[in-house]
């Protein structure tokens, strides 16, 4: 896909991880040509989606699933490049991103208590 057209589309993309930009990517790529939009409208619609579904983009942090030692733990993260590195590190399984608010309401009964990890 060309560069978005508009800079503040640009500056959000910017930040994306490469799975989610490929995901803004397709769904803008599905809306300009199966909708029929022009090409700034359906990146700003597929921006609006992503950021519906990954809120987390806008505030910079990061819950990651993971598996460790058998068991699953969600962990938080601002830098989530180190924190993949530190996982892999230590013999753990990334198991995938998942929506922040939904973890919180259903593992921690809407209430999540944060410890330092290292």
């Amino acid at each position: 896909m060309e560069t978005p057209l508009h800079s503040l589309v640009a500056d959000i993309v910017a930040m994306l991880d490469p799975s989610l930009r490929e995901d803004y990517e397709e769904r803008a790529a599905i809306m300009e040509y199966e909708a029929n939009l022009e090409r700034a409208h359906a990146e700003c619609l597929a921006l609006i989606d992503l950021l519906r579904r990954h809120p987390s983009i806008l505030i910079d942090v990061t819950i990651l699933q993971v598996e460790l030692a058998g068991a699953i733990q969600y962990w938080l993260t601002t830098d989530l490049d180190s924190a993949r590195q530190y996982l892999a590190d230590i013999g753990g399984v990334e198991r995938g991103i998942p929506d922040l608010a939904a973890v919180i309401k259903q593992q921690y009964g809407n209430i999540a208590v944060l410890t330092t990890f290292k």
